[in-house]
């Protein structure tokens, strides 16, 4: 796909590559990216201008990017110094930016470079959405939970609940099935069954986890941002309320770059209705603390890789201390993920780490197994 206001460009490069590529050419990025939600499957790298009247290159590229999120994007500028570079490739996600004029050539070969690397990549979450709507078709996903603790005792305060699909994993990871699917319609239908097994499983859950338990899932930006879904998520909270539990939502903090007007309008409703909303993953990124600034976060979840490094690193090891504090300070809950050892679990009580997750005190598994009231280590 190529996106540009000059006309006669597009005339001319759509000559030149006809006989090498299939190019969807448009002049206005609104009109484009009406399309791309439709096809995304088909496009293989998608090249946009950076001026243009309605909608400028970036800012197309950036919703570009929400809605078919593993398409390579390139930049063109006759101006590459007029360039908000960080932006472009932090929140547009550009791959490449070209400077114009460029020749066919030049510009034949970018392309084939292009999508030849994605297809070395193994790429196939273009296909994924239809794959996972397939699968839920056929009914091919379960939940598993794992067990969360308090840090002063070790005792059980809730869990985590996790989707897995056994058929799909044959072929594919959980993680690359997620990544896939991110910002996609599917994910919200897959949400809505979740939630519609886990109030089926409402009483279960009291009972492995205890009365007034925390459960927390997962969920994308993409569906706070919707607000039928924010409506039905709000039903399904007072709902399990009435069972005796209380649902938390979690948001992965390298998601967090698509927030939006209404993302934080949602967001701040929940809060308000007493729904605690974390930012799961954090400390991956070491720059995300701007997003410790929104008051509808509840807390954070520390990041399983950066737990995982801590006692073997004295620099992960300050940062997370580190971290414990400034949240301390604002009143954000900190969690952490990927507990394995009791050494760890220990360092993390002593630095004000008010829960754990982790291997130490149990798997991800099937709630039927779990044992009710047992106690971790």
């Amino acid at each position: 796909m190529m996106v540009d206001d000059d006309e006669n460009l597009l005339a001319s490069v759509c000559r030149s590559l006809s006989g090498s590529f299939n190019l969807v050419k448009y002049i206005n990025g609104e009109a484009a990216l009406e399309w791309l939600s439709k096809n995304r499957s088909g496009v293989q790298v998608i090249v946009a201008d950076l001026v243009m009247p309605t909608i400028d290159g970036i800012n197309f590229l950036k919703r570009a990017c929400h809605c078919a999120p593993d398409v390579p994007r390139i930049l063109l500028t006759g101006n590459v110094s007029a360039v908000p570079l960080r932006e472009a490739k932090e929140h547009a996600k550009v791959s490449q930016i070209l400077t114009k004029p460029i020749s066919s050539m030049a510009l034949k070969e970018v392309l084939a470079r292009t999508i030849g690397d994605r297809c070395k990549e193994g790429h196939v979450e273009n296909v994924m959405p239809d794959i996972v709507n397939a699968a839920i078709d056929r009914y091919d996903f379960t939940t598993v939970i794992q067990p969360r603790v308090r840090t002063s005792d070790f005792m059980r305060t809730g869990g985590e609940v996790l989707c897995r699909m056994p058929d799909l994993q044959k072929r594919f990871d959980i993680v690359q099935i997620f990544e896939g699917c991110r910002n996609q319609p599917v994910m919200n239908r897959l949400t809505m069954h979740i939630m519609e097994t886990m109030i089926d499983l409402a009483p279960l859950y009291r009972e492995a986890l205890g009365p007034s338990a925390r459960i927390s899932m997962n969920v994308d930006p993409c569906l706070v941002s919707n607000n039928r879904f924010v409506c039905s998520v709000s039903d399904f909270i007072d709902e399990m309320q009435e069972s005796g539990l209380k649902i938390e939502l979690e948001i992965n903090e390298k998601q967090l770059n698509v927030m939006d007007e209404n993302f934080a309008k949602n967001a701040k409703f929940l809060a308000r209705r007493g729904t605690r909303l974390f930012i799961d993953g954090f400390g991956a990124d070491k720059g995300a603390f701007e997003l410790l600034r929104n008051e509808y976060f509840a807390g954070v979840k520390l990041d399983r890789g950066l737990i995982g490094r801590m006692m073997g690193n004295r620099s992960d090891d300050a940062f997370v201390s580190w971290i414990v504090q400034i949240c301390r300070q604002i009143g954000y809950s900190v969690i952490a993920v990927g507990v394995e050892n009791e050494a760890t679990a220990l360092c993390l009580r002593e630095y004000g780490v008010e829960e754990l997750q982790g291997y130490l005190f149990g798997m991800p598994q099937p709630l039927e197994e779990f044992v009710p009231g047992k106690i971790a280590i």
